[in-house]
């Protein structure tokens, strides 16, 4: 009897010991997915608002349309080409919810809405990402940054660096 319950002592902690083992690798796989892959669902994160005094969360965005969170810097080309080809493609995204903020001050933010003539669409909200949590949550190596998610707020697409106006128009278009 002694030594049956020793047996089940044995097998029980060897079992305990095979789990602490193999635990930490299945976690350590999943802390290596980005935020936005383990969590499909649009993060909350606020923006301040062209009027400097007002803010925007995220979480307010109702959802029943697609929505695109852009990352952007006034005085990157790769940011002012894809600005020229956004206004030159409403037609096809005006049916999109369209965030386009900034690290940058909000005089420049407003400068290059102004200059690509895109702080006149309404669905466009322009402003500063004041926390810097866009490019951490998405492990942004460069800009424009660019999530695109569904009509229920989930997740489609990330472009990191830029994409081409075919490549986004195709994303909100087509799921």
């Amino acid at each position: 009897m002694k030594l049956k319950y020793v047996l089940f002592i044995l097998l029980a902690c060897f079992t305990s010991v095979a789990n602490a083992q193999t635990e930490p690798r299945a976690m350590a796989v999943s802390d290596t997915l980005p935020p936005y892959l383990k969590y499909p669902e649009m993060p909350a994160f606020k923006i301040q608002m062209m009027d400097s005094v007002s803010s925007f969360n995220t979480y307010n965005i109702k959802p029943g349309k697609k929505t695109v969170l852009m990352l952007f810097g006034p005085d990157c080309e790769h940011c002012q080409h894809m600005a020229d080809s956004i206004r030159a493609h409403m037609d096809e995204l005006k049916n999109v919810n369209l965030y386009m903020f900034s690290f940058a001050e909000l005089k420049d933010v407003r400068r290059f809405a102004e200059k690509y003539k895109l702080d006149k669409e309404k669905n466009i909200t322009f402003g500063k990402d004041t926390d810097f949590f866009f490019a951490g949550y998405y492990r942004l190596t460069a800009v424009p940054g660019i999530a695109i998610y569904d009509e229920k707020k989930k997740f489609i697409k990330l472009f990191n660096g830029g994409a081409k106006i075919t490549d986004i128009t195709s994303a909100v278009n087509n799921k």
